[in-house]
């Protein structure tokens, strides 16, 4: 006889794969965004278009802070919705001492130095 623990699907653990998976997405989104900006800024004549530019760096800013907001809060949602079997295990107990708090506050001031940046440049 086999001793096999019969596996009970978690929907949380679901729910945390696909909040990363999201998070991976926006990350991926917010790096083109910026990159198109500073591709703008750097290689462009930009003079009398400061504020038409200033929109995409804003809207980027924005898309950064509320996507990756968005996503470590679902993450938190799904840890805390998760089963006493899915607690008990080692990768339940490394994600859910990520430091969320300093997470969400790192992408606020990421989104932030890089709003700054690319007026720098606009306007400098």
């Amino acid at each position: 006889m086999t001793d096999e623990k019969k596996y009970v699907h978690d929907p949380s653990v679901t729910g945390l794969l696909q909040a990363i998976s999201f998070q991976i997405a926006g990350i991926a989104i917010a790096f083109m965004a910026n990159g198109v900006n500073y591709a703008f800024l750097l290689f462009s004549d930009t003079s009398g278009h400061e504020v038409a530019l200033s929109v995409p760096i804003i809207a980027t800013a924005l898309f950064t802070t509320v996507w990756g907001d968005a996503c470590l809060k679902s993450q938190l949602a799904n840890l805390n919705d998760a089963s006493v079997a899915t607690k008990e295990t080692h990768a339940y107990k490394v994600i859910s001492s990520q430091p969320y708090n300093l997470l969400r506050l790192m992408n606020l001031i990421l989104a932030v130095v890089l709003a700054i940046s690319q007026f720098a440049i606009l306007f400098g």
